[in-house]
């Protein structure tokens, strides 16, 4: 199998080259920088199991490292030999795939969409490129994984009853099997936890403008923050403002994802407050910290921004709060002032998040594809 993928930090695409190691003859796993300036491309093949070899690229230059990260793409499979399949993270690299599969290299493409939106750029030439291109891959690919039933909805609002490739929903998982959850007893019943991309649209803002309702209820009162981003300043700025700086540890950005799952479990909350707009990623995402902070057993604090919202409050391993401080805090005090209710939300948390381990949701994905993939 071929995997190529754009990385940011890490994503779905890296759990599925874990899973797929022990399981495959030969794989050739392909990342490209997301940003510019985000780092090299490189390529790890494996024979057996074992890693073969490694190859590395610079960035390519800005305006142009798009259509170098597809002739990169073709190259390094190419000089890899011929595979059956190939499972491309995001539409641009199902271009490659869609010429490699014509010219023999691969048999079958998988179009794995991970980050699927509808409005992707301002400029309105970019986004109908985008749009297009996304268009040709849904029509050319043997099957199409999406992360969120929202993202197939999203397509057939664009495009009405033109034909596709069959689609179907591949979730974003958790390492659940290897995270070792504390007993209510051991975590800290106060501390709330964040981990992700610190942006405004992740809502924070909203958060830090509760904590002092939140702390005249729960003097003890704590938040986690784990990320770092372009927002980060101004979170800092807003929580002097409020007065809460002593009640939150900004603890950047941590690239050791045992080490970020070592500090959740020792919370009682996670937070998600995303905020509110139709044409937001994450109404048609999946997010991986949502399952993350489910697979450390904490109940989540979220706007019914990302699909999985409705299902958390459903199963009692979340509360949906509107984007407003007053009803963020109401929401943390209610947990955090009740030790029955925030351990029955934990052990609901702790049952869902055993749902999305990632060996079990790919497992089921490759079953599910085979009939498309013959």
């Amino acid at each position: 199998m071929v995997v190529a993928t754009h990385y940011y930090a890490t994503g779905p695409a890296f759990d599925l080259e874990e899973f797929l190691v022990p399981r495959t003859r030969r794989l050739l796993f392909i990342a490209h920088p997301l940003y510019a300036g985000g780092g090299p491309s490189y390529a790890r093949r494996y024979e057996e199991g074992k890693l073969a070899q490694t190859l590395e690229a610079p960035a390519g230059l800005r305006g142009v490292r798009f259509a170098r990260d597809l002739a990169l793409t073709v190259r390094w499979v190419r000089r890899a030999g011929a595979y059956d399949l190939m499972i491309a993270g995001d539409n641009l690299l199902a271009m490659a795939g869609l010429w490699l599969r014509r010219t023999g290299r691969i048999r079958r493409l998988v179009l794995y969409s991970i980050d699927y939106v509808p409005r992707r750029f301002a400029n309105p030439v970019l986004n109908r490129a985008y749009r297009a291109v996304d268009r040709l891959a849904t029509r050319r690919a043997n099957l199409v994984w999406n992360v969120s039933a929202a993202i197939e909805a999203a397509r057939r609002d664009r495009d009405g009853p033109r034909p596709t490739a069959a689609q179907l929903v591949v979730p974003v998982g958790s390492n659940v099997e290897r995270i070792r959850r504390l007993p209510p007893a051991a975590a800290s019943p106060d501390r709330l936890a964040f981990v992700g991309n610190v942006l405004e649209k992740q809502g924070l803002q909203a958060v830090i403008a509760a904590l002092p309702a939140v702390r005249r209820a729960v003097p003890a009162v704590s938040l986690l923050i784990l990320g770092d981003g372009p927002f980060l300043p101004e979170l800092k700025r807003l929580a002097d403002a409020a007065g809460v700086s002593q009640q939150i540890e900004f603890g950047g950005y941590i690239a050791d994802h045992r080490e970020i799952e070592r500090r959740l479990v020792g919370c009682a909350l996670g937070l998600a407050p995303y905020v509110p707009d139709t044409e937001s990623f994450s109404r048609f995402a999946d997010p991986g910290k949502i399952k993350l902070y489910l697979a450390c057993g904490l109940p989540v604090i979220l706007t019914d921004v990302p699909p999985i919202a409705r299902l958390l409050e459903q199963k009692g391993a979340g509360r949906i709060v509107a984007y407003d401080s007053a009803e963020i805090a109401g929401a943390i005090i209610e947990l955090l002032t009740s030790a029955p209710q925030l351990e029955k939300a934990r052990a609901a948390a702790a049952a869902l998040g055993a749902e999305y381990g990632w060996d079990r949701l790919f497992a089921r994905a490759f079953r599910e594809s085979a009939p498309y993939l013959r």
